[in-house]
């Protein structure tokens, strides 16, 4: 379209003379062909000369194209001009939540779709999908802001209007992991408990269930309803040969993220003489020492931040990558859309999630024969990359005293400490009554908690009671710097893990502070992941294979202090050697690699 095309198409909006149907179709063909700010100042100048019945349906496509532009207060302009009009159009109200969002204005976005939520019936169909979608973005909003009970009621509220949504049942399930409502899986109107698990993330399902065959399913669903991908292969069938092999890492954890804070000492452990390391890199610059640390570990860092799945898979792919590994799998933050795409000749997964991916353009999964005994490898759609000992390295790293003491956090001088400071989710039913049952065999121990947030520490503190167990038996700890946990770690006498989902970067952060920690290794990968650090750290009779052998370990601590300090001092000699640990877990990892390529 020509300069006196577009000037001309300003004249007639103008002149008033152009109707709706033609403002539309002349500002997409704009759009189309790259004029975007034409089609926009279109709308303007037509909304500002119209007087036509239907200005709210021009002022809201306006308010989408300044949205799409990042002109937010524009397009809040319009779409609050649009509903002053038009209070019926709830989807403009959904959009202006959604623009008001993006400003940081979260309270007014909630009130937005509040109203859509419950406004007065319209059309059948129409306001069932809008009501629904206001709810699932007030869930979602609230969810991200921590507040659990008003996301975990506004998706009940959505699937009681629409049952069939698997991605708010995932999240619905997940918020009551969170608030530690058990049992998590509940009949709601509508939905079944099997129509839970069939929706509950992988993620979830590592906590839910020590079933290698749950966990395998529930990653097949998610990656069959997220990641509609389609497969190409953008390597060749043949490696091309380089003087070192090339191997890669794509990850958006490369900072002070608990994979990051497992990596640096490995990819410093590389033998740069035969291979060559590259980063993939997404990560947020946090600006750390430990951050730059990373970045120059590896021979290449490549920022692929602003690059699309297909343009990063292409850099790979230029770069005549060997090996990629992905640090991600199923986690927050993967970009399967770029190992989809086959970019490197090899492809694998290792530490961001521990289980199955189900993915099928992944070959390997790094990990060690305990973690991931034969038994395990059916429910694998990754073949096993075998490595020497643990697969999450231990690491000999300075411990300074703990600048607090007991009385400084709540702690009772002369008490038994049982600490378990997991992720709020990990816990369940059946670990917690283990839990109270220990305290209400040993009178001298209390039980040290993270106290996450209102929701789970009410339900925690109602079920010890129902246990029979006072509240002050109960001790919780707020969050707190890394650092600052690390040392607070030091005033524990036992850790207390959690299962299914066992501890993992946590689990290294308890050794290092030369803590004994009792684990519960079961069937599946994640609940064996603590149990493999243990025996790699030389005492591997802290691992139990049932509830009961659990309890009675952790009593049997508990009552012979001597024995906790023997396990400790164990600790403190067997620590000489780990530093050794990345370094033997990198040469294991490349000779395996080496026979793969050959």
């Amino acid at each position: 379209m020509t300069p006196t095309d577009i000037d001309r198409l300003m004249h007639l909006a103008q002149s008033g003379s152009m109707s709706l149907e033609q403002l539309m179709q002349h500002a997409e063909s704009l759009k189309q062909g790259g004029h975007g700010q034409q089609a926009m100042d279109l709308y303007k100048i037509w909304i500002a000369c119209t007087k036509s019945p239907t200005l709210f349906v021009a002022l809201f496509n306006w308010g989408v194209m300044l949205s799409d532009a990042g002109d937010l207060d524009g397009a809040e302009m319009a779409y609050r001009q649009c509903v002053a009009l038009n209070a019926g159009l709830l989807q403009a109200k959904i959009n202006l939540g959604l623009t008001l969002e993006r400003k940081k204005n979260l309270d007014e976005a909630l009130q937005q779709w509040a109203e859509v939520a419950h406004a007065q019936p319209g059309p059948a169909s129409t306001d069932r999908d809008l009501k629904t979608m206001a709810l699932n973005h007030i869930g979602r909003l609230q969810e991200s802001r921590h507040v659990y009970d008003l996301a975990e009621q506004a998706l009940a509220q959505s699937l009681a209007l629409n049952p069939q949504q698997p991605d708010a049942i995932q999240h619905w399930v997940h918020l009551r992991q969170k608030q530690c409502k058990w049992p998590v899986c509940v009949p709601l109107p509508g939905v079944r408990v099997n129509d839970m698990l069939a929706a509950t993330s992988p993620l979830a399902m590592l906590s839910l269930h020590d079933d290698p065959a749950l966990q395998w399913m529930a990653s097949r669903a998610f990656v069959e309803r997220k990641f509609k991908l389609q497969e190409e292969r953008l390597a060749p069938a043949q490696r091309i040969p380089h003087a070192r092999i090339r191997i890669g890492y794509l990850s958006g954890d490369l900072c002070t993220h608990a994979v990051g804070l497992l990596m640096a000492d490995l990819i410093e452990a590389h033998d740069k003489t035969q291979f060559e390391v590259f980063a993939f890199d997404f990560s947020p610059e946090d600006g750390t020492a430990y951050r730059a640390r990373l970045k120059a570990a590896f021979d290449h860092v490549i920022d692929i931040r602003n690059l699309d799945d297909r343009r990063a898979a292409l850099t790979i792919r230029q770069m005549e990558i060997d090996v990629l590994i992905d640090l991600h799998g199923l986690s927050s933050g993967s970009r399967p859309g770029i190992m989809a795409l086959h970019p490197a000749h090899v492809q694998g997964t290792y530490l961001g999630f521990i289980g199955t991916t189900a993915m099928p353009w992944i070959d390997f999964v790094v990990t060690d024969p305990f973690a991931l005994p034969e038994a395990l490898t059916p429910y694998f759609t990754e073949e096993p990359l075998y490595i020497e000992g643990a697969f999450i390295p231990l690491h000999k790293p300075e411990m300074s005293e703990p600048q607090v003491g007991r009385n400084d956090v709540g702690l009772p001088e002369d008490a038994v400490v049982l600490a378990s400071f997991n992720n709020i989710y990990k816990y369940n039913a059946d670990l917690f009554a283990v839990w109270m049952r220990i305290l209400k065999r040993c009178d001298k121990a209390v039980l040290w908690l993270l106290d996450d947030n209102p929701w789970a520490t009410a339900q925690l503190q109602q079920r010890a009671l129902e246990h029979g167990v006072p509240l002050h038996r109960l001790v919780l700890a707020k969050r707190c710097s890394h650092q600052e946990y690390r040392q607070r770690l030091r005033l524990a006498d036992v850790y207390l893990d959690t299962y299914p989902y066992n501890a993992g970067s946590t689990a290294r952060d308890v050794l290092d502070a030369r803590l004994p920690m009792v684990t519960l290794s079961g069937k599946t990968f994640i609940s064996r992941m603590a149990g493999s650090m243990l025996h790699a750290a030389g005492v591997g009779e802290l691992v139990t294979h049932s509830h009961a052998d659990y309890e009675e370990q952790v009593l049997a601590l508990a009552h012979a202090p001597e024995r906790i300090a023997a396990l400790k001092q164990t600790l403190e000699q067997q620590s000489a050697t780990w530093h050794q640990a990345p370094a033997r877990l990198i040469a294991s990892l490349e000779k395996a690699l080496l026979a793969r390529l050959q």
